[in-house]
């Protein structure tokens, strides 16, 4: 009988060092503010691979995507390279500005509609572009030079 995987720790230490392994990718689900959630446990698990100096996601994983909210903390880690930590505090300060419910998930007739205003998660990621020191403008498509593809 295998033993019980008890905790984040040892699922990690479970895993083959980064790049001597094939393909490791990280899938970040949406959830609007629960997004922070993901990020907790993403700490965890950075911390549990090496708990003196953790790796940023990006040095680890050879790809990072997500969906909704998922999707914005992925270009955060992946493309912009930064620390889970970073990501939090960046995260939590973006959260009250593009987490605003604008609507219900129906409208009046019945459709359903997004929950959150599309221009202030653009407007977040433009000032987070700006501070970065990257043009706001700027596509963020990989650079050949990233080893994690977002």
């Amino acid at each position: 009988m295998e033993p019980r995987l008890s905790s984040m720790e040892s699922i990690f230490n479970a895993l083959p060092h980064p790049r001597s392994r094939e393909l490791c990718l990280l899938s970040l689900d949406g959830g609007g503010v629960r997004g922070l959630s993901s990020l907790f446990i993403l700490k965890q698990l950075m911390e549990s691979v090496n708990p003196e100096e953790p790796l940023r996601p990006c040095d680890y994983f050879d790809m990072i995507g997500g969906t909704s909210t998922g999707g914005l903390i992925a270009l955060m880690l992946g493309r912009l390279g930064m620390t889970v930590d970073d990501c939090i505090k960046t995260y939590a300060d973006l959260s009250p500005k593009i987490f605003t419910k604008l609507h219900h998930r129906l409208n009046v007739k019945g459709k359903l509609q997004g929950r959150f205003d599309h221009a202030a998660i653009e407007d977040g990621m433009r000032c987070l572009l700006r501070k970065r020191g990257i043009d706001e403008n700027a596509l963020l498509f990989d650079s050949s030079k990233q080893t994690c593809k977002t």
